[in-house]
Parts: structure tokens; sequence; C-alpha cells
């Protein structure tokens, strides 16, 4: 039941996807810089700041709830950047396209079942916890809390629905997501994402690479 509610509101946000999500990126390359010194070619380039939290202080059990945590963000990050990313976009595609308030409706429903489809065997993997530590990355990532986005585009009668189910888990699709205070944790951990740092933290954690997120096939080229 916990996991088919999860699976239900996490396919909710992720409706406002659109066909466009899975097109590969672009990919910017950057030209090294570089200077010739008496024959000498040298290359320079920045390298970004390496960040190191110490931990020497914490408690067994408290290294225990860090390495879940660690382990549970590498399985929900990656899908609340996916969905963010495209919730960003949906309402200036909904503009330029001019759909009228039933279009909305009508193109939010079919995706919601063919994302049911695609996702349904990989969301039903994830645990209550990383379901509702995706829930948070997501308004992390695009400014909305969950509830706005439900309201916004599906109505206020379902955003109050799946704000009723967040209690029964004791969660709240209300409360914005703190990077100073309740979120602090997830916040470093992104750090460790956006810096490039997080393989080699989860390396140093558990003794392997990151396993790859499974994406549906029509997602297979799009990049996180």
């Amino acid at each position: 039941m916990k996991k088919t509610s999860l699976l239900l509101l996490a396919v909710s946000l992720a409706a406002l996807l659109i066909p466009e999500a899975h097109a590969q990126t672009r990919r910017e390359l950057k030209v090294m810089e570089y200077y010739v010194y008496k024959g000498d070619t040298i290359y320079v380039d920045e390298l970004p700041p390496a960040v190191i939290h110490p931990r020497q202080t914490m408690s067994k059990r408290e290294w225990r709830q860090y390495y879940k945590r660690v382990h549970n963000f590498s399985k929900s990050y990656p899908y609340a950047v996916l969905v963010a990313r495209v919730i960003k976009e949906t309402d200036s595609i909904f503009v330029a396209d001019h759909y009228t308030k039933r279009q909305e409706e009508k193109y939010l429903n079919k995706m919601k079942e063919d994302l049911l489809k695609d996702f349904d065997p990989i969301f039903r993997k994830l645990t209550l916890r990383q379901g509702l530590m995706m829930i948070r990355l997501i308004d992390r990532e695009c400014g909305q809390t969950p509830y706005y986005i439900l309201k916004h585009y599906l109505g206020g009668t379902t955003a109050g629905f799946w704000q009723g189910v967040a209690k029964v888990f004791k969660g709240n699709l209300k409360q914005p997501y703190d990077k100073f205070g309740e979120d602090k944790d997830l916040e470093e951990l992104v750090g460790y994402w956006q810096r490039g740092e997080f393989d080699d933290l989860y390396w140093m954690i558990f003794g392997q690479p990151r396993p790859a997120t499974p994406f549906p096939k029509r997602f297979a080229d799009y990049k996180i």
C-alpha cells in the first residue's frame, strides 16, 4: 500500500514530463587554455575545490544512518533531477502551443498513463524512505513544493488528496525544502553530486561503483 501510494504520487508529479525530455542533451565542449613558454606548451586549467566534511566524532549509529542516507540519495536524486528539469519547461510549452485548459488536462492524463507503464517496475523497487526523499529533492530542484505543483497542474482536489496521503507517512507536501535546516544533510549530498564527487564518496563508503540508474527505454539517452 505504501509503495503503491508513493508510486502514484511520483507519477502524478512526473506526469508533467514532456516528450522532448528523452532527447539527447548537447554537451558543451571546453577547450583547455594554454600558453607557450620558451618553446614549451603549458596547459592551464582550474580545478574545482574539494570540500572535506570531518566526521570523526560520529557514533557508529550516526555512521549507519549516514551510509543509508548516501545509498537512498543515490537511488532518489537522478529521478528527482529528471522530473524537475522537465517540470520547468512545461509552462512554456503549454504557452507556446496555446494549449487550452482542456487540452492541458487531456495531455497530462495521457502522459500519466504512459509514465505508469514506464516507471511502474522502477518505482516499485524504491523504498518508502527513498520515495519520500525523491519528493523532497524534486522540490529542491524546481523550487516549488510538491503541493504547489500538483495544485497548479492537476487541481486542488488532487493536491489535497496527496497531502492527506503524505501526512499518513509523516510527510508534508506543503513544506518547502530547507537547505539550511531540515534538509541540510541532503543539501550536502547534492553538493557532492554537483561537484562530481559523489561517485568517489559512494566508492569510499561501499567499496564498489555506484550502480547506474535505470531509466525507461525512451529516456535512456537522457543524461543526469
